[in-house]
């Protein structure tokens, strides 16, 4: 009778984090994929996955609360409940506080681990600096003045130089250039207050996104490739276009 191969370490936390997703522990999945990168070794392609999707859903529910607490309370000082502002503003602060945690624990892994050891993954490099855009990105949000300026700039500094990766290294309609520039976009839209580079960038996404180029990709690679030129046609109708 054949006995199952003890599970390496590398492994183990993978598996917890998949457990921990399926429960919806999206903490605990999160500490259990950056386990996994301490253990050392390239993330394959399902890894950087779940790295990402932890972090994100952790992040999630925070960036929603803060949201809902802030339009709370700007619609009890229009009331003239001073009482119940200040309440709704120091749960946004709770929520805050704890999204700000979970971007630093990303950006810490992503800047100090992720990133330096990619080697000449020009996907993977892709990824994780979209990713560390993001992470400033979504700091940014809640910022005001000098502060807020100085995570936007370490988040265009971010998806820039991994634009120019892309460019340099990965098909137009590959799924994480794709990805990368929807974000990007987004980010100049929403935080940079420059709607007609997102159009333009959006637009010339879209515009080299062939039949025959994305003809070339693997079904799961054109699934992830329509999606995001599917967001970025709707974010164009979003943000005025109508070229």
């Amino acid at each position: 009778r054949e006995t199952a191969a003890a599970m390496t370490p590398h492994d183990e936390a993978v598996l917890m984090a998949r457990i921990a997703e399926g429960a919806e522990r999206y903490e605990d999945m999160a500490d259990y994929m950056k386990e996994r990168v301490a253990l050392g070794g390239a993330l394959s392609r399902e890894e950087r996955d779940m790295f990402s999707a932890a972090f994100k859903h952790a992040m999630s529910s925070r960036r929603n609360a803060t949201r809902i607490a802030k339009a709370i309370c700007i619609a009890k000082e229009q009331e003239g409940n001073k009482e119940q502002a200040d309440l709704a503003t120091n749960y946004r602060s709770k929520m805050e506080a704890q999204l700000r945690e979970i971007c630093e624990k990303a950006l810490n892994t992503l800047e100090q681990t992720l990133i330096p050891g990619v080697g000449g993954d020009a996907e993977a490099k892709v990824f994780y600096l979209k990713m560390r855009g993001d992470y400033y990105r979504y700091l940014s949000e809640n910022l005001e003045g000098d502060a807020r300026a100085e995570q936007a700039t370490k988040a265009a500094e971010a998806y820039g130089t991994g634009l120019a990766e892309a460019e340099a290294t990965l098909p137009e309609v590959h799924p994480t250039r794709l990805g990368l520039v929807l974000n990007f976009s987004v980010f100049k839209h929403e935080v940079g207050g420059d709607t007609e580079g997102a159009i333009q960038m959006a637009h010339a996404a879209l515009a080299s996104a062939t039949p025959d180029e994305l003809a070339a990709l693997d079904k799961d690679a054109v699934q992830d490739a329509e999606m995001s030129l599917s967001l970025l046609q709707d974010n164009l109708a979003l943000w005025g276009y109508t070229g």
